[in-house]
């Protein structure tokens, strides 16, 4: 059972004093829930199914709802193409010249998949990059940057942008020449 807060304590007292037949019903267990009680009351909209799946898409993790969209794709209610991720091409991973990297000291959402995804094709840690930025490496803020949308130092991002342009067209475990490490 959920713990009591001061809202449902709220809740209660103006049940009991505005609907005390309805108050006297949930206290018998006629009515099994302090939620159902507010509904029959009127002070709280009854939720549809629509919006506790709603609720519930918002809390599945990423596997959750891919393997809810495999079986409705199974079941026939989804075109079989929504469930197939897509095959990104090797022009995927580059961005058009004088793009962006980021808004102000944060990382673009692109960006941050670019990141992810060279860090992964080179099988780099934050820490990894982080040294070949030239800066010491402690790859926390980097690793914080890309998944929690922390910020960044501007002097981080600059190079960042530097780092994405030489490492855009690398073959999978190849790394920048050491010329390039060279700032």
């Amino acid at each position: 059972m959920a713990k009591k807060t001061k809202r449902d304590e709220l809740h209660l007292q103006r049940l009991k004093t505005d609907f005390p037949d309805i108050h006297a019903a949930l206290l018998t267990g006629e009515i099994p829930s302090l939620r159902k009680a507010l509904v029959r009351a009127g002070l709280k909209p009854e939720r549809t199914r629509l919006d506790k799946l709603k609720n519930s898409w918002m809390k599945a993790s990423d596997v959750e709802r891919d393997s809810f969209l495999t079986w409705l794709a199974a079941k026939g209610a989804l075109p079989a193409i929504a469930t197939t991720p897509p095959v990104p091409s090797p022009a995927a991973d580059v961005r058009p010249a004088g793009t962006p990297i980021a808004s102000g000291r944060y990382l673009l959402p692109s960006t941050i998949a670019e990141i992810r995804t060279i860090m992964a094709r080179r099988r780099l840690s934050p820490n990894d990059v982080m040294r070949e930025l030239g800066f010491p490496p402690d790859g926390r803020p980097l690793a914080r940057a890309l998944t929690r949308n922390a910020s960044l130092r501007l002097s981080v991002i600059a190079a960042l942008e530097v780092w994405l342009k030489r490492n855009a067209g690398l073959e999978p475990g190849a790394g920048p020449k050491a010329d390039d490490l060279l700032l």
